[in-house]
């Protein structure tokens, strides 16, 4: 193992566990005693540990062996199940293990999956993965089944944003646990759960703002029902209020269960009667298809109606690449995981307030949008 990784799990395990002993690493890393006292007197140096006879101690806080929640050092596990296969950590067992509940694996969250992935490991950890498929019932049974098996923190993205019961379940959990993608603030359960997620309402805002820059007053918005939907209607309402923008535009929620086509062309001639000249659309996989009604009905994007999506999941393979409004997917995994962390490691002993926290979307402009063919009064 590089020297640089070595010491970075030496500082994970003493986050862990407060303190660390320089033979019990040496054996479970498979290297020896004299290697890790070397790195223990490098870091000592650096201000980064302190050192004690027979190894050190985190110099963040008192160690606290059996404080809860505090895992013990755990050794490889061939077969185990994770994100990365077995053993997923370099040069030896996980520090700890993180539960991730999510709800699909091949849209939106692949890129969130991977940033808790990719910060669990960084720490010394591993992740174990379930699927709830959005339904409520096997969420519960996946997250049940993650406690059972004794992670040592908790990432869930429920399957709706009202979802009491699993909230109550995860507010009970013997764990940390983090919420993801999700809002729990104002949730009349599971009050003491902290959160990371995208704020969509600014995401909707900006996209809002590209398109007021342009000259565009009326400006539309059709989506999809989602758990992101209501938090994307009052980002649009509220910047379409503080702009000054008409406020009669069209809005519609659409029923993607039934005439899908019918529903969108019905939307679109409503812009046209309205002198509507830009829509904000949600999803992705809608706006594709919004783009291609658009063009079916004779009409140009963005001449006769600039187009801004939201997720930037496939919006740059549309017909005509799509301005995306993207979600900070990667960021909300690895800021979640690193959460989860610090509350299962030492340094959360010391206490410190609950968190909610949201991160900023960004814009990517493409060919959909630009200014009005004809400026509305």
């Amino acid at each position: 193992m590089h020297p640089t990784r070595r010491q970075e799990r030496i500082l994970a395990e003493l986050r862990v566990h407060g303190s660390l002993s320089a033979s019990d690493f040496a054996e479970r890393e498979g290297i020896s005693a004299m290697t890790v006292r070397r790195d223990l007197a490098e870091l000592a140096d650096r201000g980064l540990v302190r050192r004690v006879h027979g190894g050190a101690v985190s110099v963040e806080t008192l160690p606290t062996a059996g404080a809860p929640h505090r895992p013990a050092p755990r050794p490889s596990r061939p077969g185990s199940p994770g994100v990365d296969g077995p053993g997923n950590t370099e040069g030896g067992g996980a520090l700890f293990t993180i539960g991730l509940v999510v709800p699909d694996p091949g849209y939106y969250f692949p890129k969130i999956v991977a940033g808790v992935a990719e910060r669990t490991e960084a720490l010394g950890g591993r992740v174990v993965l379930g699927i709830s498929r959005y339904d409520p019932a096997r969420e519960r049974q996946q997250v049940e089944r993650l406690i059972a098996a004794g992670v040592d923190g908790l990432l869930v993205t429920t399957t709706v944003a009202d979802a009491f019961d699993t909230l109550e379940l995860l507010d009970q959990a013997p764990m940390p646990v983090v919420v993801v993608e999700r809002s729990v603030s104002e949730a009349p359960v599971g009050a003491d759960l902290e959160s990371v997620r995208s704020d969509h309402e600014s995401g909707a805002a900006l996209a809002i703002r590209h398109l007021a820059t342009l000259g565009h007053r009326r400006i539309g918005m059709a989506v999809f029902d989602t758990p992101t939907t209501p938090q994307l209607r009052t980002g649009y309402e509220r910047a379409v209020r503080q702009l000054g923008l008409d406020p009669d535009a069209p809005v519609e929620v659409i029923d993607e269960s039934v005439g899908v086509g019918e529903a969108t062309a019905a939307y679109i001639r409503r812009c046209l009667d309205t002198g509507t000249t830009a829509v904000f659309v949600h999803s992705d996989h809608y706006a594709v298809e919004f783009v291609e009604t658009v063009t079916e009905m004779g009409l140009s994007i963005p001449d006769d109606l600039s187009v801004v999506a939201y997720d930037d999941e496939v919006a740059a393979l549309a017909d005509v690449p799509l301005t995306a409004v993207a979600p900070p997917k990667n960021d909300v995994g690895r800021f979640a995981a690193t959460m989860c962390f610090e509350r299962i490691s030492a340094t959360a002993q010391t206490g410190f307030a609950s968190r909610h926290m949201t991160l900023a979307p960004t814009l990517s402009v493409r060919g959909s949008t630009a200014p009005p063919t004809v400026f509305d009064s």
